[in-house]
């Protein structure tokens, strides 16, 4: 049984219905190919998209490998990190990608058992022999729903053009739509459904009205500005900013999170968040350019991972996997440690301890810290006993190299005690069900989940 959801453009809102349709089914969410710089690691050390994750959450499963066969991560100069099944294969120029990963993916690619599988964000007529997430899913019989936002405009005549766009031999997989962000009345959108089910036989399914509540965030497009707290947070919003969903923890809080990229911006902050980092030699630039550590001095300063690594005195990196070439730089020195990058990455479910207090939260990183004045140390990584130095803090700054630590008790304990932010947010798992459920009532009551729930069940997998 299988069902792919697919759009014309990105944002569309195919995320959004993957999740509930996995929550509504119980069914295994999957991703061929999907390219974010928010990740999340496996329990046996793999590394896939985050919204897979969530969406594996959502239905109540265990984030796994197979849930998304390819992980493109942008890093800079015209390359990508590849994530295979899980496994960093190390950092690629596009065409390599192309010519060396997606025919052996290709190769590799099997659908089996209950799923719903999340196609890319557009069908395009250059890029049908290269589409992993979409086409390739659809030429293994897999009948596909599309998402289309109707919020700015275009949405019947760009499902047209993507129905003309796919071979004439696959078109007759495209099995029925689903209109997303609808403003208004929904009988205004009748005769442009109609209009779209004459030309191309696929059936207009329902819709989902404009929402204020969405899932977590996916790239840095949708990262918007939230709260109306009196404390004001800034989350600084550098080039190749990763992970920084988990902030999302934020919104059971009373503050308000700006994501900003002008450093005069910070004099109003209560709390400065230096968010993971992908290129963390691209991010520190960035920041010396606009003089960034003038404004950060004196502030009270939460650094997660890359943010923390940013604010040693001291960045290298030995393999050239973190950087793109041997390079050696001198980082903020806020922090009297330094951060070296080797080959191995760690990609773990992690718990730290300190004062007592136990912290749960995740890795994904090259890079390894070095130094003293050490706040916590790392004691589990993937259930496996550990003991590693992590951490930083002075009274004003902040710094841990785990992420989404916000959703769990003792990050919420150690935050509030740290930065005078209490956060009411529930564990991540918790926190994605309740979502994903508010979001199916809705959904229940405007889309044709029967009719969904049929495709699903006549799909090949």
């Amino acid at each position: 049984m299988a069902v792919l959801i697919a759009s014309t453009t990105s944002d569309s809102g195919k995320s959004t219905l993957t999740s509930v349709l996995a929550r509504e089914f119980g069914a295994y969410p999957f991703k061929a190919q999907n390219m974010s710089l928010n990740s999340y690691p496996t329990k046996d050390g793999g590394e896939i998209a985050f919204i897979q994750a969530f969406q594996a959450m959502a239905a109540g499963r265990e984030p796994e490998r197979g849930m998304n066969a390819v992980l493109l991560k942008p890093s800079g100069d015209a390359r990508v990190e590849v994530v295979v099944y899980g496994t960093p294969l190390g950092t690629f120029s596009y065409g390599e990608y192309y010519e060396k990963v997606v025919p052996k993916v290709k190769e590799s690619l099997r659908l089996s058992g209950e799923m719903v599988v999340e196609g890319a964000g557009g069908i395009e007529p250059n890029f049908i022999e290269r589409d992993l997430a979409t086409v390739e899913i659809l030429r293994r019989g897999v009948p596909a729903v599309l998402v289309l936002n109707i919020d700015p405009g275009g949405a019947f005549t760009s499902a047209y053009g993507a129905y003309l766009s796919l071979p004439p031999s696959l078109r007759g997989n495209l099995k029925g739509f689903v209109i997303n962000k609808l403003r208004g009345d929904p009988k205004f959108v009748e005769s442009g459904a109609k209009w779209l089910e004459e030309r191309t036989g696929m059936r207009y399914l329902g819709y989902i009205p404009y929402l204020d509540e969405a899932i977590m965030p996916e790239d840095s497009l949708n990262a918007t500005d939230f709260g109306d707290g009196e404390a004001e947070v800034a989350v600084v919003a550098y080039p190749y900013m990763s992970n920084f969903n988990e902030f999302w923890a934020l919104r059971k809080s009373e503050v308000s999170v700006s994501f900003v990229r002008n450093p005069k911006r910070l004099r109003k902050a209560d709390l400065v968040i230096l968010p993971g980092a992908k290129n963390t030699l691209k991010a520190l630039k960035w920041l010396k350019e606009r003089n960034f550590q003038d404004y950060l001095k004196g502030k009270r300063v939460f650094a997660v991972c890359g943010g923390y690594q940013i604010l040693t005195k001291k960045l290298k990196d030995e393999a050239g996997l973190e950087f793109g070439s041997l390079t050696e730089v001198e980082g903020l020195r806020l922090i009297d440690q330094e951060v070296s990058y080797g080959k191995e990455k760690t990609l773990a479910l992690s718990r730290a301890v300190f004062g007592g207090t136990k912290v749960e939260g995740y890795e994904i990183r090259r890079g390894n810290l070095k130094g003293r004045d050490f706040y916590m140390e790392i004691v589990e990584r993937n259930g496996r006993r550990v003991s590693v130095p992590d951490g930083y803090y002075d009274g004003n700054v902040f710094a841990t190299s785990l992420h989404g630590s916000l959703f769990s008790d003792g990050g919420r304990k150690a935050f509030r005690e740290l930065t005078g932010v209490e956060v009411k947010a529930k564990g991540l798992e918790q926190e994605v069900r309740e979502l994903v459920d508010r979001l199916l009532n809705t959904v229940r009551k405007t889309v044709h989940l029967e009719e969904m729930r049929r495709l699903w069940e006549e799909g090949s997998s």
